[in-house]
């Protein structure tokens, strides 16, 4: 048998192994080390089968791909395991530390502000309001661990955790931990220029992994990470209803915006040779 490549997302794996089913084509997928390796095995069939893979990566949730499994009969024919059913101890299991730890500090902080105070707590972690704290560090950052509401903190560590965890875990803690420093000062600071210091939360680096997974997950599916394409575009959606007034005043649409186009360029940079190559 000859090797046609290792994916990352078992997903994947198999909408391909049953489209090439259809096609008269048998490969055969092996798990190692949390990675799924494709073999072929008929060597006559290498041709065909490097031209579909090529086509397939590019536009790898083609409804084509989808239907596979049905016209094969056998949708789940690789085996292979998908993750198990949510539950707080599966939630851990498939994060990383850095996903966990910024959950734990959200939660902490909202502790703190229930007990002390919104005003307190803001005191300590608001973006500069003064140029004497120019030099806390910190404050820059900060803010995105602040939440006003329970429904705030509650959908922001919803959508984190389900972009974090995957990108963690494909891609690295330091990989996440970059895209978190970067879009938290980025957002922060845009917003900062029209709510001063009066602003929190972790949405600006929501927008900013939903941008990045998005468009990696369209230009190089291998590397295992991807949302739907409809959450990408009600994420668009919900920034220009927050500009035209829709959402109210207390909507961070600067930090949203910000947010978004800071992961977009940083997905550009990370995927810039799948982008070279497919041009």
């Amino acid at each position: 048998m000859i090797h046609i490549i290792t994916l990352s997302n078992p997903q994947l794996a198999d909408m391909f192994v049953n489209y090439m089913a259809t096609k008269g084509v048998r490969i055969h997928a092996k798990t190692e080390n949390q990675q799924v390796s494709l073999w072929l095995e008929n060597e006559q069939q290498l041709n065909q089968v490097e031209s579909e893979l090529k086509t397939f990566l590019r536009e790898p949730f083609h409804p084509r791909y989808q239907a596979a499994s049905w016209q094969t009969g056998t949708p789940q024919r690789t085996g292979l395991q998908y993750r198990p059913a949510f539950s707080i101890k599966s939630m851990v299991q498939q994060s990383g530390p850095l996903t966990v730890l910024t959950i734990i500090l959200c939660v902490l902080v909202f502790i703190w502000q229930q007990i002390v105070g919104d005003y307190n707590v803001m005191l300590h972690l608001a973006w500069p309001y003064d140029a004497s704290l120019d030099f806390e560090l910190w404050r820059y950052i900060t803010p995105a661990f602040v939440h006003f509401s329970l429904m705030h903190i509650a959908f922001n560590l919803a959508m984190w955790w389900y972009l974090a965890s995957q990108t963690e875990k494909q891609l690295g803690t330091g990989k996440l931990f970059v895209i978190m420093l970067i879009s938290a000062l980025f957002s922060n600071w845009a917003q900062s220029l029209f709510a001063e210091s009066n602003f929190g939360g972790l949405s600006g680096v929501v927008y900013a992994l939903i941008s990045y997974v998005g468009l990696t997950g369209l230009r190089a599916p291998e590397k295992g990470i991807g949302v739907p394409t409809g959450l990408i575009v009600f994420s668009i959606l919900w920034i220009i209803a927050g500009y035209m007034g829709v959402l109210g005043d207390s909507i961070g649409n600067a930090a949203h915006f910000a947010g978004f186009l800071i992961g977009l360029l940083m997905a550009l940079w990370d995927n810039r040779h799948q982008l070279s190559r497919q041009s």
